[in-house]
């Protein structure tokens, strides 16, 4: 399965960073992700992005925005500590599982979803 957030181009293409954005041509990479994926009898979905990088993926607790420069994920809730983007992940692999209707349970220790 492949589970990728389901990002608003659009939007992102009108920030600061939005030629660069472009450039990257992200809608063009999940389309092709998508065929392949189509090709090789792989699941793939999009997910809600909202709030991938606020939420702890341990608990499910929202842990407040972050600054970009601040690159690790520290749950006040249950103290589970990860990088930023590890943590991010993992949020939309729960919510990609999720939406299949499998019953995910985030191991502290790991890190793995089960």
């Amino acid at each position: 399965m492949v589970f990728v957030e389901d990002l608003n181009l659009v939007g992102l293409s009108r920030s600061m960073l939005g030629k660069h954005c472009l450039d990257a041509g992200f809608g063009q990479f999940f389309n092709i992700l998508q065929q392949t994926c189509l090709k090789r009898d792989v699941y793939f979905q999009k997910v809600d992005s909202r709030k991938t990088s606020q939420i702890c993926p341990n608990c499910g607790v929202e842990t407040g925005k972050k600054e970009l420069s601040e690159r690790t994920h520290v749950c006040s809730n249950c103290g589970y500590t990860t990088d930023r983007d590890v943590a991010s992940a993992q949020v939309v692999a729960i919510r990609g599982l999720a939406a299949v209707g499998h019953t995910v349970k985030m191991l502290g220790v790991s890190g793995s979803a089960r």
